[in-house]
Parts: C-alpha cells; structure tokens; sequence
C-alpha cells in the first residue's frame, strides 16, 4: 500500500481526554560480566537508570508526540511514584511547542501508582520487578471517582475523541466507565479503550474496543486462528456482546484486524521491522488510532498507520514514543512487496485463489504475468521488473512442459518446469509461481481474478488472454516495453549456428 507524506501530514490535531491507569516505567540499565557466588545468577552491573511514563501515561505521551491536545485525568497519592509521573508530566510540556497538556489530577492518599521496574543487560530484559498494590479488589474510592467523573463532564464537550486506558489497577471502576461511556453517547464523542480483564461487558456501548489478540480471545472464549473467518468471527461477538461501533483486533506479528457493526472490515499485516521490545507498543497503536480516527481517512489507512507507529516503537528499547516524521521515515524502509522465502513460492491455482482474495482484502493490487521462460534473458527481466512496479503482489503463470512443447515443439523447453520454478523463485520481483498444463493461462486468471495483466507491447489488447476477463471487473492491462531481437528463440539459434 503506498502512503505518502501528505497523508501524514494531513491528520488532524484533535483534542483528546486520556482517562485510565498511570503507571512509572523504570528502567536500571547495566552490564552483565559474572555470575553470583551466592547463586546461579547473573550479576547486573548498574551503569543508569532511567525513568518513563508508563500505561495511560504512555499513551498520552504517545498522543502528544503526534501532534494532539490532551487533557489527563487521572489519580495521584503520597507516593513517590505518583510525584514522579507530574515532574515526568511536566517535562512533556515544556518541550512540545504545538501540542498541549492539561493535566487533572485527583489527590487519593490511598492510591499508589504501580512501577514496573526492568532490568536491562546488552539491550535485553533481565528481570520486571512490579511494585503495586497487590489486592485485586482494590480500586479508588467513590469520593475520588465522582471528583474525575466531574473533570470529566467539564471537558467532554470540547474533546475529539475519549480514550480509556484500562490496566486494571483500580482507576477505570464500573460506575465510572458506565457514566464517561454514557455522556460520551450523550455529546456524540468517540470513546476508544484499550481494554484489560476477563469481562469486557464493563466497556459495553463504548465506540471501539483494541484488544489484543489473548484479550480477545479470553474476552470470547474463541481461539483465533490466522484467516479471515476466524477474526470475522470474534470481532462480530464482540460487536454483539458488547455494543460497540466496531472493534480493532491486534494481532501482534500478524498486523491489525477491523470490523464495524454494518459488516465492514479491513486487514493491514504487519511490516518487517527489527523487534527489540514490544514494550508499550499497544499503548502507541490506541493513541495512533485516536488521532487517525478523527482524521479524514479510510479504515484500510488508519490501520496502516498505526501499523507502522507500532513498527517504530517496537524496534526501540523499552516504552517508547513516535513522531509523524519518524513514521514517514519507517514507511520509506519497508520493502516494496513481501519477502517470500523461494521455497514457498510455488502455488497451484487452488491454493493461490485463498491467498490473492485475502490480498486483495487487504487492500492489494495483484499483478499476474506469464511465459515460458525457458533460459532467462535480459527481456525476461524487464518484464518481471515492470510487472512488479504494477503492484503489490506479482504472480508469475508458467507453461508447463506439456504446454511448451505445444507451442515451441518436441525440442523445448531447454529446462523443465520442476528447474525453470527454481530459478524464476529466486527473483525477489516474483512473490508466486503457478503453473499451467494448458496452452494459454486463461483458466488460471478466470480463477485468481488478478487487478491487473501484464504482456509484452508487441500484443494488440484484443488479443491478450484473459483481457476481457479483467475489464468485466474493472481489472487493467499493462503492457511491458519488448527489447528487440532478444527472446530465448533467438538465443538458441545463435548456439546452433555458433554465431
């Protein structure tokens, strides 16, 4: 999918109210040299420590890193903890110019902020120590609930969207769910949540519900599996179960999976990217999506982008942030198509029709070409090369040996199918090989339906296999430049004569 910088650039700034549980990431980063004396254990020698706004927090962060307004409603206590996410708090606004932070915090004497402590050796996690209150039951008390469910009713009229940060540490109670989510309906606003627990019916009639995929799966009691039904499935109980709008799944590796009430949905995978640490990575995707959803685009382009914010900050150590800037940077470094491995490249046409309908799904031109390509040259290479510039997926038709032998007699192909599928699945241009018995690939794009056709420009339309096919259902016709007296004929008869 292409992406360009004015997309980008043109989403929008909204105003957005964070609600939910904030929590301090410390980080003690060190060397390991030895291991104990006193146990078999490594011995982590301190070098710095460092310390991060973690939970709702990140996700504020995150929003006011892309460009949005936002005003944090939240707990504080005694703790140091909670003194250090306001100092933490303040920094942030004293260096981002164009967005703001407003800050709304309720004083709970009894309310500790959890810390999560991570020990680092060499860029990699030792050891979490969490430091939180340990009674499961434990949640803020009524007093200091209806003081932010006020805050809340105060600033909920010039909000954009509302994003609830659930971490189930006592903030985000019942009652006080149930009344944001009600005055949300009430003034029209978009409620997002990023949901944690077993019982998601505490969320119900918020907009949208992004759950991750164990979430979900705990959530329905389904097991997801990797295909289009299967993530169809889910979503629509969830949409039925628990009032929503629509719901966006997060499948970790395998991308970003939405679905609205009307049946609607969409599919973005996720890009290779280097992972270090997926540390806080769904914090950035709910605070990507709170921006993109206010913006004017497609769900097909909002699940895009959070994809590739998720990219970023996967690829940075520890809870992390992202700018539009960097975002541009990591869409620039993404392959133009899929790194297939060689050895799954070659499909049958059965096979492949599963595959390209769930591309296409996704928002994916499919281009097909075909030949014999028997003893590859120089024209075999341009026109791989142009057909991969068609699209998105490249499926290369290959003549079986019976079918070559059809067209360019007893003496061809020169290399058989089995040897001619191992060399063309070693162009990176190629993503599927398919092959054929007959003397044209027209049953074969009768059953893969590709976006577009590719042949030499030495055909006149009317005669390309498989065009009237394509424009029945809107399908294009491209035509590759043909370089002159070069084609494996002519090759062959240079070696027969010795010329």
């Amino acid at each position: 999918m292409s992406m360009n910088v004015d997309l980008i650039n043109g989403l929008s700034s909204p105003t957005a109210i964070v609600i939910g549980d904030f929590i301090l990431d410390r980080y003690v980063w060190g060397k390991v040299n030895r291991i104990s004396p006193e146990a078999p254990i490594q011995i982590l020698s301190v070098q710095k420590e460092d310390d991060r706004l973690g939970g709702a927090a990140n996700v504020i962060h995150n929003l006011i890193k892309l460009g949005a307004n936002v005003v944090a409603l939240g707990v504080s206590g005694a703790d140091e903890a909670s003194k250090r996410i306001l100092k933490l708090f303040d920094e942030v606004k004293s260096q981002e110019g164009k967005s703001s932070l407003r800050t709304k915090m309720v004083f709970d004497r009894r309310h500790y902020t959890p810390i999560k402590e991570r020990m680092i050796a060499h860029n990699q996690q030792m050891l979490r120590v969490d430091k939180e209150i340990q009674d499961e039951h434990y949640h803020i008390s009524q007093p200091t609930e209806n003081r932010l469910i006020k805050y809340f009713a105060k600033h909920i009229k010039n909000a954009d969207v509302v994003i609830l940060s659930d971490y189930d540490k006592g903030v985000l109670t019942k009652t006080l769910l149930h009344k944001v989510i009600s005055l949300c309906r009430k003034y029209k606003k978009m409620v997002l949540v990023g949901p944690k627990g077993k019982d998601f019916r505490k969320y119900y009639g918020a907009t949208a519900i992004i759950p991750n995929r164990s979430e979900t799966e705990e959530a329905t009691g389904i097991d997801i599996h990797d295909n289009g039904d299967s993530y169809q499935k889910v979503a629509y109980k969830m949409l039925r179960n628990f009032g929503l709008d629509f719901v966006v799944i997060t499948l970790g590796p395998k991308g970003l999976y939405l679905m609205d009430k009307k049946g609607k949905s969409a599919y973005d995978p996720a890009r290779h990217r280097d992972v270090y640490d997926v540390t806080g990575a769904g914090d950035t995707v709910l605070a990507t999506l709170g921006i993109a959803f206010t913006s004017t685009l497609d769900y097909q382009q909002v699940l895009h982008l959070a994809n590739l914010s998720a990219g970023v900050v996967v690829s940075k150590v520890g809870t992390a942030t992202v700018t539009r800037d960097e975002i541009i940077q990591h869409h620039n470094l993404i392959p133009a198509h899929e790194n297939i491995k060689a050895e799954h490249k070659f499909k049958t046409a059965r096979q492949l029709a599963g595959i390209i309908k769930a591309k296409q799904s996704e928002g994916r031109k499919v281009v097909f070409t075909n030949g014999c390509f028997d003893l590859i040259h120089p024209g075999h290479v341009r026109t791989l090369e142009f057909a991969r510039a068609q699209g998105d997926i490249l499926v290369l038709g290959l003549n079986s040996d019976k079918s070559v032998r059809k067209i360019k007699g007893k003496s061809r192909p020169i290399l058989n199918q089995v040897e001619r599928v191992k060399v063309l699945s070693a162009f990176s241009a190629v993503d599927y090989i398919v092959i054929f018995n007959e003397s044209t690939p027209l049953e074969v794009i009768k059953t893969l339906r590709p976006d577009i056709l590719v042949k030499g420009a030495d055909w006149a339309e009317d005669e390309i296999v498989g065009a009237d096919i394509l424009k029945t259902y809107g399908g294009k016709i491209a035509q590759v430049p043909i370089i002159p007296e070069i084609s494996t004929s002519a090759i062959i008869s240079k070696i027969v004569s010795g010329k």
